[in-house]
């Protein structure tokens, strides 16, 4: 009852700041012009949106599949592919996209896998995933900061700020996992904040941060163990974080705008940026962020501002509310398989028992 309250609370969220996107819009933009403008796309590149994100949505999970089919035999393919695409609706109704993983461990609770092994399946994924949106930014900032920034100062700062914060994490991680030495002295900190009454909250964290650092630093050494299924696991997720950052480049084409194939490249890096610099907003799938940083991101390519907005809604309908619907459908997908197996194994033991 408890989950699908947070569920519910969590969705409700999510529409008030739809609304509150939507009134954005209407007021930095003129609605008429912009409605034309996405009614009247090229519906050959609207489809070739559509299979892209198929192809996302049928790769991305697989990433996860490996890892959770590597060392969980008792988890069928069918059962693991739907825990993990629910991941795209728990990620997508939750502030920094905190509520996937929680309920996957929930999930594969229910097909007998221990907490601990569960952690550790995720955890591997989570390190696989930091590390190559890490890498995906330092080839973006590399090749096109200037080129992105230069005509749009004004998210210099933001952008910056979004992708130290994500580097700073991936260190972190990586300082854990590596160093028993670098646990322990945050513990120690921690334990010293603590003497100070401000922090005496910090109290009862001091534990969960210590089994939290446990978890990364067996992740890791399962990554070193299962090298091969992880190999495997990240080239998918690369082509994955491919597919889904070349999108827009066929919105651009479906409104009309002509652009040639060598901006491809240039496009995605574009996307990689307007994500990476709003991972701190504190919104389901950064709502509101998101949307402003992407079309101020997307208004660089000499687009004026209707044509902007009008890409994002595009972009955002396809990168976020179908995927979270789809994510959603998984879910329901799940529930309704492990229901009927509760039903088959209460009804089996009645029988045994008769």
């Amino acid at each position: 009852m408890t989950n699908k309250k947070k569920i519910i609370t969590n969705s409700i969220l999510l529409l008030s700041i739809l609304i509150f996107i939507i009134i954005m819009i209407v007021s930095f933009g003129d609605i008429k012009s912009i409605s034309d403008t996405v009614f009247t796309a090229d519906y050959r590149y609207i489809l070739v949106m559509v299979a892209l994100i198929i192809v996302y949505l049928i790769i991305w999970p697989i990433s996860l599949v490996l890892l959770i089919r590597g060392g969980n035999k008792q988890i069928g393919r069918r059962d693991s592919y739907l825990i993990s695409s629910s991941e795209f609706f728990f990620n997508g109704i939750t502030p920094f996209s905190s509520g996937g993983q929680p309920f996957q461990v929930y999930a594969m609770k229910q097909k007998n896998v221990k907490i601990s092994e569960s952690t550790s399946i995720l955890m591997m994924n989570f390190l696989i995933y930091q590390i190559l949106i890490n890498v995906f930014s330092a080839i973006a900032i590399s090749l096109y900061f200037n080129s992105i920034t230069r005509d749009n100062p004004a998210i210099i700062g933001i952008s910056i700020f979004g992708f130290t914060m994500n580097f700073l994490m991936l260190l972190l991680l990586l300082a854990l996992a590596l160093s028993k030495k670098v646990t322990q002295w945050i513990h120690n900190f921690l334990a010293w904040l603590t003497k100070f009454k401000i922090f005496h909250w910090l109290e009862n964290k001091i534990d969960s941060f210590d089994e939290y650092a446990d978890e990364v630093h067996g992740a890791f050494l399962e990554i070193g163990a299962k090298w091969k299924t992880v190999l495997v696991s990240t080239i998918l997720k690369i082509i994955a974080l491919g597919i889904y950052y070349a999108i827009p480049f066929f919105g651009l084409l479906a409104l009309h705008i002509e652009i040639s194939y060598e901006y491809l490249f240039y496009v995605m890096s574009m996307t990689c940026f307007a994500m990476t610099m709003v991972v701190w907003i504190p919104t389901p799938g950064a709502s509101g962020g998101a949307e402003f940083a992407f079309a101020a991101i997307f208004a660089t390519l000499a687009l004026n501002n209707d044509m902007a907005l009008s890409l994002m809604l595009i972009w955002r309908f396809f990168s976020y509310y179908l995927i979270m619907i789809y994510g959603f459908i998984c879910y329901l997908l799940f529930e309704r398989s492990r229901k009927k197996d509760e039903n088959r194994n209460i009804h089996g033991h009645v029988l045994s028992t008769d």
